[in-house]
């Protein structure tokens, strides 16, 4: 006994039947009807006619049967079946339908256009980062080259550099180099943080052509404690231990 299919030739619809059976039955339109007149999977169904006669069902045949296909299906099945047999080794895999990345390709001036966006934009960045990159390491080593003369008969601070070049005493940031951190162990007051504030906003208007002081904050790290400096605002936070002891 076997299992196997054809096409009901009264209605189109997909019929499942047993091989070892003389007759089958369309479990769409009840048709019964000699297996020798079932359409064949591979028959090309453009060119069939089918009647669609009504049928009553009736319990005088006995059939196996599988899931069954709706009617809209079969075409499928069969135009599948079809290709599946054109289809050599190396392609019977895919996806019918299937998209692969070398299947997509841009025309060609959108590939240029595109590019040329994309130079123009690394262009115009660099043209802005550059300089401004240019304008702060020239005015940093200025500003370095200055900060013993800045903090003289103010406040004492290790102005040398490292072999790497890097500050001992000190740390300037900031594109206006306006952000300043100095480590010192005198004992200082207010009085002394601003003089050290008004030195250094001075020394930098006379390096470059940066005037005024509202950007700069200097922190001076002291015996005492961490004084913050701005043009407008001072503050003190009292250290609990002295600044040889912190680690």
């Amino acid at each position: 006994m076997a299992v196997a299919q054809g096409i009901c030739k009264n209605c189109g619809s997909l019929i499942v039947y047993n091989t070892a059976d003389e007759v089958c039955e369309c479990i769409f339109c009840n048709a019964v009807f000699p297996l020798a007149e079932l359409i064949p999977m591979d028959a090309e169904l453009k060119d069939i006619v089918f009647p669609n006669e009504k049928f009553e069902k009736t319990d005088s045949t006995k059939h196996h049967y599988v899931v069954p296909v709706l009617p809209d299906q079969v075409e499928v099945n069969v135009e599948r079946e079809k290709r599946s047999k054109t289809l050599d080794a190396s392609t019977k895999e895919k996806i019918e339908y299937e998209v692969q990345a070398k299947d997509v390709k841009a025309p060609k001036n959108v590939i240029i256009a595109l590019t040329a966006i994309s130079v123009a934009v690394l262009v115009i960045v660099l043209a802005i980062s550059l300089p401004m990159y240019n304008s702060r390491t020239k005015l940093l080593d200025k500003m370095q080259g200055n900060m013993a003369t800045i903090t003289k008969d103010i406040v004492t601070v290790d102005t040398s550099l490292d072999d790497k070049g890097f500050s001992k005493g000190y740390f300037i940031s900031g594109i206006k180099c306006s952000n300043v951190a100095v480590v010192t162990n005198d004992e200082i007051d207010e009085a002394t943080a601003k003089s050290l504030f008004v030195s250094y906003c001075n020394k930098r208007a006379e390096v470059s052509n940066i005037k005024g002081d509202s950007d700069v904050e200097i922190t001076i790290y002291a015996q005492k404690g961490i004084y913050k400096v701005t043009a407008d605002s001072f503050e003190f936070t009292e250290n609990s231990l002295p600044i040889e002891d912190k680690k």
